[in-house]
Order: C-alpha cells, then structure tokens, then sequence
C-alpha cells in the first residue's frame, strides 16, 4: 500500500485564491463603554450626637455592653460604618 503524502504539490498552491483582507478604517476613532451602568455613590449621612447616645442607650439596655465610653465609642463606631 502507497503511502499518501498531504502536502499540496506546486501547481495545487497556485491555483490556491486569495482572499482578499477587508480594509480597516483608522479614521472612526473608538470610545471606552462600560458594560455596566456607573454605580451611584450616596453621600454619607451625618451622624448626630443624638444618634450616637441613643444608640449607645440601646447598647446599654441589651446588656452585652461596657462602661459607659465604650458604649459610646462602640455607637459610634456602628454609625459611622454604616
């Protein structure tokens, strides 16, 4: 049995059509899009000094709280993270 070579002869390559590349117009200059919508930023509320003693006054009430600065800062410190 032959052995059947896969290269195309000589002739076979140059009868071979070109296609032609499709001209790219340099001119049209793209732009950046984003795929998602731009995200809104809420400006930050302003923690009152009312809020921080109400919330440290709940810290109290529940028990698992401290003295009475640390209820504070830790009223505080849950306001402002929010």
């Amino acid at each position: 049995m032959a052995r059947k070579l896969f290269f195309k002869s000589k002739a076979e390559k140059a009868v071979t059509p070109v296609t032609p590349v499709a001209s790219v117009d340099t001119s049209v200059k793209s732009t950046v899009s984003r795929n998602s919508p731009i995200p809104k930023i809420e400006p930050r509320r302003e923690v009152t000094h009312e809020a921080i003693a109400i919330r440290a006054f709940e810290i109290y009430l529940s028990g698992c709280g401290s003295d009475e600065q640390g209820n504070w800062l830790k009223a505080e410190r849950e306001l402002k993270s929010l």
